[in-house]
């Protein structure tokens, strides 16, 4: 069957050259044609033996279904894009068969010929998700990635897609269960959820679609400071989002910045006789208030309450020091508290009923995350390792 391939391949490259005048359809002189002629083979894993089912392929936006009976698909007019050398991002999805995505080379001078190996997908515990990313000017955008981590970010493997011209992706063989999946696309915010994945064998998923913010939006964000212990607000509070002008709180507490660009941005607070404030809130058009606790100075600190706790391992360091263990709430995406660990690597979080993502930062190291969080409940045993180098 590879031999085939080849054999097609050559065959193709040959009539491109009659037709087009450059293999691929490329001229000489890369700045005269922007586009070039992809050729993708599927098989099943481990084998040289064709898929039994049509594969659809995403590359560079350009959809195509691969033939069931030659086992390959001619992919042409695909954008070189502006990488030198040229790469582009692919998908290959088929029914009954974990998704394939990756980046790949392009030829600028000729066809890229590209061998996708699938591993077929067990559909009694694993789903099939689809769905369109879009703007809020309702516009596709091609080339979005769309990422499933089970049990949140940092855990278990990753599956991914991109989309195509039409904003459209499909995923096979997502492992069934509470999934964090995240949208993202060059110039827009990312937007990530957490949602239940149902078994292809029990009926399948609803489509799941994502609008994204451009990245230049800007947010004006209003608020409140109050104290932690009396829920008092407080008045003359320094008020600073995304490093612009800070601005002070009035009588009643309030605040309001103007023009905050739209992502995750860091707010910090002070107070004359309260401990400085510091965390880091999604700034969305429609975001609610931020409402901000802040805790009286006090000369020696509290003990320490908490609703979630854990330890970190720091594999490879002295100990286990250092390590930033931060809580986002899943729903509104605002960071709700955070930790630095000692030298015994524990960690404790004091936060109200909800979802959250907890993760565990050390240098570039990330890992994390998602838990439930019952009213009157304790979450302890969180834990997490990161391999320090």
């Amino acid at each position: 069957m590879r031999s085939a391939f080849h054999v097609i391949c050559l065959l193709v490259c040959a009539a491109l050259v009659v037709g087009l005048g450059g293999c691929g359809g490329i001229n000489t002189n890369p700045h005269q044609n922007r586009v070039t002629t992809v050729i993708v083979e599927t098989v099943k894993a481990g084998t040289d033996e064709l898929l039994d089912v049509p594969a659809t392929v995403v590359v560079q936006g350009k959809r195509g279904v691969v033939d069931v009976q030659e086992g390959w698909l001619i992919l042409k007019d695909v954008p070189l894009g502006e990488n030198d050398p040229p790469t582009a991002p692919m998908t290959v999805t088929a029914p009954g068969y974990v998704t394939v995505s990756r980046q790949i080379e392009l030829s600028k001078y000729s066809y890229t010929p590209v061998t996708v190996e699938m591993e077929e997908a067990d559909l009694s515990v694993t789903g099939t998700v689809q769905g369109h990313v879009t703007s809020t000017q309702a516009e596709p955008i091609t080339s979005a990635a769309v990422y499933f981590v089970q049990g949140g970010v940092g855990g278990g493997s990753e599956l991914y897609a991109f989309t195509d011209e039409d904003g459209y992706y499909i995923i096979g063989g997502v492992p069934i269960g509470p999934e964090t999946v995240t949208a993202q696309a060059l110039g827009y915010i990312s937007q990530t959820r957490v949602v239940d994945i149902f078994s292809d064998s029990s009926g399948g998923n609803d489509d799941l679609d994502f609008v994204l913010i451009s990245g230049d939006t800007k947010v004006d964000v209003s608020g409140d400071v109050v104290s932690l212990t009396s829920g008092a607000p407080i008045a003359g509070a320094q008020v600073t989002i995304a490093g612009l002008p800070a601005v002070t709180t009035g009588s009643d507490g309030r605040f309001e910045v103007l023009q905050v660009p739209a992502g995750r941005q860091l707010i910090e607070v002070t107070a004359a006789g309260y401990d400085d404030y510091a965390a880091t809130i999604s700034v969305l058009p429609g975001m609610e208030d931020v409402h901000v606790l802040m805790s009286p100075q006090s000369p020696a600190p509290p003990p320490q309450p908490y609703t979630i706790s854990g330890t970190v391992t720091l594999i490879g360091a002295p100990d286990n020091s250092g390590a930033v263990v931060s809580a986002y709430e899943l729903d509104r995406g605002m960071e709700m508290d955070r930790y630095t660990t000692g030298p015994d690597g524990a960690y404790y979080l004091f936060v109200p009923p909800g979802r959250y993502r907890i993760e565990a930062t050390y240098g570039d190291k990330t890992i994390g995350r998602t838990v439930q969080l019952q009213r009157g409940r304790v979450l302890t045993g969180i834990d997490f390792a990161l391999l320090v180098e």
